[in-house]
């Protein structure tokens, strides 16, 4: 893997967000909870991290088999939830490269 698609992936968070559309990220104070391995901006540990990555060796909870857990729908507000459960279903379907391209476009598309 080259050097370019590593510093894009650490914007694919473990939890379906696409990172580079945080507040935190875009001021510098994150630079994505892959690079940070799961610890937020806060300085506190991510459990839906530490769960997928840590404890079960996976790239994101949309290829966990008891996806969506417990942990997970717990994890934010349910709209947040029902918006992450759709990126993690379609990363699970094309695989984080694309999905990284979708979430880039669609940033340019809004102009961003």
């Amino acid at each position: 893997m080259g050097q370019p698609d590593v510093f894009r992936r650490r914007f694919a968070a473990v939890c379906g967000e696409y990172c580079r559309r945080c507040e935190p990220v875009s001021s510098a104070a994150c630079q994505g909870c892959a690079y940070q391995l799961g610890i937020t901006p806060a300085g506190e540990e991510c459990g839906i991290y530490f769960c997928a990555v840590a404890q079960r060796g996976l790239e994101h909870c949309g290829l966990c088999p008891d996806f969506p857990c417990a942990l997970f729908l717990s994890s934010a507000e349910p709209a947040v939830v029902e918006r992450r459960v759709r990126a993690l279903r379609r990363r699970a379907e094309i695989g984080t490269e694309r999905w990284l391209d979708e979430q880039e476009m669609e940033g340019e598309s809004h102009g961003g």
